[in-house]
């Protein structure tokens, strides 16, 4: 569960951009989701963890945490088979046989997070029909003792950590308490 206290926690734990897009990328970290790219002159990188926002001319491909690195190997053994290419499609393609080969599922970037933003849609809804159907007592209850142990904490930063770790539920495969 995403534990923070200050504004600089949160943002480092959760990123910059709308709070929209820091929810998603809170989400790709969560759900443990890693990201292959291909930029134009042929060079291949990955991280660790994939993020909302990407440079326009990349080809991003995302897959599970780990499986980045056995694809961006394999995918430089390959480079060197074939002198090194610059073709940015050519990569792509070969990154996508060596993935179907190894067993490696992965999605396009634009995929990854279109499910990341359904599921900061899918907590924000959550959010919504708590107000509408007079849950949020309880939670505002839990921010308002929040706010008696650390006067500094601001409630739209505590609304942000609960849909931070409701998140985390769902990158878990699992749902939301009804």
């Amino acid at each position: 569960m995403l534990d923070v206290t200050t504004r600089k926690q949160l943002r480092n734990a959760v990123g910059t951009g709308t709070r929209t897009e820091q929810l998603a990328d809170y989400f790709l970290r969560a759900a443990g989701i890693a990201a292959v790219w291909i930029d134009p002159d042929g060079h291949v990188g990955s991280a660790d963890v994939a993020r909302v926002g990407r440079e326009e001319r990349q080809i991003v491909y995302c897959c599970g945490r780990g499986a980045h690195y056995v694809l961006g190997y394999r995918l430089w053994l390959w480079r060197q088979d074939n002198n090194f290419t610059a073709d940015q499609a050519a990569i792509a393609a070969a990154l996508e046989r060596l993935a179907a080969e190894g067993g490696v599922g992965i999605t396009p970037h634009a995929v990854a997070v279109s499910r990341a933003l359904d599921a900061v849609a899918t907590v924000n809804g959550a959010i919504d029909a708590m107000a509408a159907g007079g849950q949020m007592r309880e939670f505002n209850r839990a921010f308002k003792a929040a706010r008696k142990a650390d006067a500094s904490l601001r409630y739209h930063d505590y609304l942000h950590a609960r849909k931070a770790a409701m998140l985390e539920v769902i990158a878990k495969g699992k749902e939301l308490p009804k």
